[in-house]
């Protein structure tokens, strides 16, 4: 009976304290689990937001909950991230450094400094963009391990430097850079003006189309704004492989804040634009039905979201179907997609 006991506790609090383990022991961010993390950051979030544009760590306390009540609190340390967020956010992204003891056993071990995505203002709106970015990252997981891997979180953020606290939102942390690569037996490479021709170019078929799907041109291969290059450790593979992240402007998301560049001549970013290299028709063809295939996968990721509001989940779902019309209509395709294909140039 008591060996029943002991197994039915580590089954539902396996990051708390039991016969004497560490509380985080062996957990991991990324792993199968899916489910939202109940959490809270102690910290001073006045002086964070006031030193925002330095580099500098401060101090900051991590619980997490079970579902049983249950919690357990270890020292982390945070600090402000980001470019354009952390200029235009009144509540900037987070990079959390979390310390390598408390997570004996755990990847957090090796790749213990996570980026958070955070929801940047306090209106409903900002946290919807939350989740809808959180969903953006989950589709294209579905099309490829060549992609970061996010975790959902539910924080109660506790300033200690205001008498009013910022409150419970929603937040996800993005899998760390090294350890996306080394789960696909890769390393991170960092090449200036690699021209896209010279990277994988199956995947460099996919990320476009991927982008396009989702309405975003605030990416670039040659310059690596906003894209990760990846080598797999095998001499037979050769080509970097490319990997997107930070979806921030795309016309998904259709943020205030996001504007195409003027030299790609669209008007707003929900307006499509495909920028990826030239294919044969019967390579996009194969792409194209790749994304058909786990069409209903990624409608799924919106449809059946608990968090989304109605209206935000009217408006996804008629953006991604828009897209799925495109590909799905051999007509409609080589008149956006493949008459917009970038030359080898």
């Amino acid at each position: 009976m008591r060996q029943i006991l002991f197994t039915l506790v580590l089954y539902i609090a396996p990051v708390f304290v039991l016969l004497g383990q560490k509380p985080f022991e062996g957990f991991e961010f990324f792993g199968d689990d899916s489910s939202i993390i109940e959490c809270k950051i102690t910290s001073d979030f006045k002086f964070l937001r006031k030193e925002k544009y330095k580099s500098a760590y401060q101090p900051a306390q991590f619980t997490m909950y079970t579902s049983e009540g249950d919690s357990a609190t270890i020292t982390i340390k945070i600090k402000a991230r980001g470019f354009f967020r952390r200029k235009h956010c009144l509540f900037p992204p987070i990079k959390i450094k979390f310390s390598k003891d408390d997570f004996a056993g755990s990847s957090v071990q090796d790749f213990n400094k996570l980026k958070l995505v955070t929801h940047c203002r306090s209106q409903p709106a900002y946290e919807q963009r939350v989740i809808e970015e959180y969903l953006i990252y989950k589709a294209y997981e579905l099309l490829t391990d060549y992609s970061f891997r996010v975790r959902m979180l539910r924080i109660n953020y506790i300033d200690k430097g205001s008498k009013s606290d910022p409150g419970w939102n929603y937040a996800f942390l993005i899998e760390d850079p090294d350890q996306m690569a080394e789960r696909n037996n890769a390393v991170e490479l960092s090449v200036k003006n690699l021209h896209p021709e010279h990277t994988d170019r199956i995947v460099s078929t996919i990320m476009p189309v991927f982008q396009y799907m989702i309405g975003n041109t605030d990416w670039s291969v040659q310059a690596q704004h906003n894209i990760k290059l990846i080598k797999i450790n095998d001499p037979t593979k050769y080509f970097p492989i490319t990997v997107p992240y930070d979806f921030d402007y795309c016309g998904l998301l259709n943020a205030p804040y996001a504007v195409p560049p003027e030299q790609l001549e669209i008007v707003k970013v929900t307006e499509r634009l495909y920028r990826g290299f030239c294919r044969t028709d019967e390579e996009f063809q194969e792409v194209f039905d790749m994304f058909i295939a786990h069409k209903e996968e990624i409608l799924g990721l919106f449809q059946n979201n608990d968090l989304l509001s109605d209206k935000n989940k009217r408006i996804c779902l008629e953006f991604m179907k828009e897209f799925f019309g495109i590909i799905e209509n051999e007509k409609l395709n080589k008149r956006t997609i493949l008459s917009q294909c970038r030359t080898n140039t």
